[in-house]
């Protein structure tokens, strides 16, 4: 949790949120996850959307969907190396 984060508008919480997903799939390389979920929640689909193109970039991300799952339901993207 970062203090303070009322005042923070918009764009920098969804930039905070992006580095650390860059941070969770980066560890999860190394640690030789087959695969991992993201959560990012439903809402309006920016962070969804955002981390779709951060995957896209990854040379490591075989591929990615954002599937009906029984547990996160659709606001979790799979991500599989």
């Amino acid at each position: 949790m970062i203090n303070g984060y009322a005042r923070l508008d918009k764009g920098e919480i969804l930039r905070i949120q992006l580095q650390h997903c860059h941070r969770f799939v980066e560890k999860a390389v190394r640690l030789g996850a087959p695969r991992v979920f993201l959560i990012h929640g439903v809402g309006e689909g920016k962070l969804k959307d955002a981390i779709a193109e951060q995957l896209r970039a990854n040379p490591y991300v075989v591929k990615f969907k954002n599937e009906y799952h029984h547990k996160y339901g659709y606001g979790a993207t799979e991500v599989i190396f």
